[in-house]
């Protein structure tokens, strides 16, 4: 793309500057993780069992000058989570430099963007996309960052984020192999996405406003080839546009905690593109403080199709559309349910465990997580959980049934 953000531009436009300026500059941070783990079903809608898995990455922190940064995050797996089969794989989560002393506090490069303020359902936070095959216990290691300008601005009472992005890449999703169907994942050259968020935080409760125009992180089913050998799919992606907020009030031992998002979808006119659904989607809640050592958060969400695309007539189009509703969550024009988190340490600290649940109706499809850390030394620490999806096979969480698993994993930090 003409004026990209890339790779190669960055680097060329940056590593000089840090050689000119590294007489002034701190002792870089490195720290790293290395896990190996094991698995009793990896995340494909696959039949395989007994999986192992092992990952390693990279974080590198450096303080070129008082008002320069520098920060990257590197990995490497072997693991089963590529639709080409492929287990080894490695990528740059964040790569970026940051002038902290400019305005707006501009960084440039491969930035990781989390928002949302809710509890496990997030409906604001559609910048940076994420990973749901990769076999790791924590979330936040399936995300990865964008590349573009992030600016950071100070505003009034708050801050104005700014981020302008390239090199769009869609989020990844399991998807069920089905005889004579071939996916071809390829990430799209499209016009950069600009998200904007104004966020404050205040003595008396924390809020914002965002706002993104861009295209969904989730694939939009597209019908490259039909012969009589097969059907081959590929990824279109959707223009999107985003309305949202979100708040936390705490009073006392008590946090109250809601998020609201307007999405709408710019549709292809190419007929052999699946339609996607216009939605609004809200969640809110409570999280209670118990003494100093547990949590308990219950939320209520709702999710509500604007519109609804009749089936095509097309038999073949008929079914992309089924499958184009199943793994985007758009069965239904009202979806509502609850979530449910207890938290608490153990062992002295040592340990920590962590239950959360999802129910919704009305397909009556839940799930339910559990994980628990243990700290054997401050270098060596073992993980174990689970994941239990349950519910028809129609329905959002049902038909991840497959991928319900327990692991245990053992991971050494510096």
């Amino acid at each position: 793309m003409s004026g990209s953000f890339s790779p190669g531009w960055w680097a060329g436009a940056v590593v000089p500057l840090f050689f000119s300026m590294g007489a002034f500059a701190d002792v870089p941070e490195v720290t790293g993780e290395v896990s190996a783990g094991v698995w009793s079903s990896d995340r494909m809608l696959d039949d395989r069992h007994t999986i192992s898995s092992n990952r390693a990455k990279l974080k590198l922190d450096w303080q070129a000058s008082e008002s320069l940064a520098f920060s990257s995050e590197v990995w490497a797996l072997s693991s089963p989570e590529r639709l080409d089969g492929r287990r080894e794989d490695a990528g740059i989560n964040e790569l970026y430099v940051k002038s902290s002393d400019t305005l707006c506090a501009p960084a440039l490069g491969k930035k990781l963007v989390m928002w949302g303020r809710a509890d496990g359902i997030n409906p604001t936070d559609q910048v940076s996309p994420s990973n749901y095959r990769r076999l790791t216990p924590e979330t936040t290691d399936q995300r990865t960052g964008n590349w573009g300008l992030h600016l950071d601005c100070a505003a009034g009472v708050g801050k104005l984020q700014v981020h302008v992005l390239d090199r769009f890449r869609f989020t990844e999703v399991p998807l069920e192999k089905t005889p004579g169907v071939t996916f071809r994942e390829q990430d799209p050259d499209v016009r950069p996405t600009v998200a904007v968020k104004y966020d404050v935080l205040g003595s008396d409760a924390d809020w914002s406003i965002s706002v993104i125009d861009g295209h969904d992180l989730f694939p939009t089913f597209a019908v490259r080839s039909a012969t009589p050998a097969g059907v081959t799919l590929g990824q279109h992606a959707t223009r999107m546009r985003l309305i949202g907020s979100d708040f936390t009030i705490v009073r006392g031992e008590m946090a109250y905690r809601g998020e609201i998002a307007w999405v709408d979808f710019e549709q292809s006119s190419d007929p052999t593109v699946a339609r996607r659904q216009p939605y609004t989607s809200a969640i809110g809640g409570a999280e209670w403080y118990i003494g100093d050592r547990e949590t308990v958060s219950l939320q209520g969400f709702w999710r509500h199709l604007r519109s609804v695309s009749t089936i095509a007539n097309d038999p073949l189009m008929a079914q992309v559309q089924e499958a184009q509703a199943l793994i985007s969550n758009e069965l239904d024009r009202d979806q509502y349910g609850l979530t449910l988190r207890y938290a608490r340490p153990l062992f002295d600290s040592k340990a920590d465990l962590d239950l959360f649940a999802v129910w919704t109706e009305p397909r009556n499809d839940w799930m339910l997580r559990g994980r628990l850390k243990y700290a054997i030394t401050d270098s060596w620490r073992v993980s174990t959980g689970f994941d239990i999806f349950r519910g028809p096979q129609d329905s959002f969480l049902g038909h991840l049934r497959t991928n319900s698993l327990t692991f245990v994993e053992a991971s050494y930090l510096w």
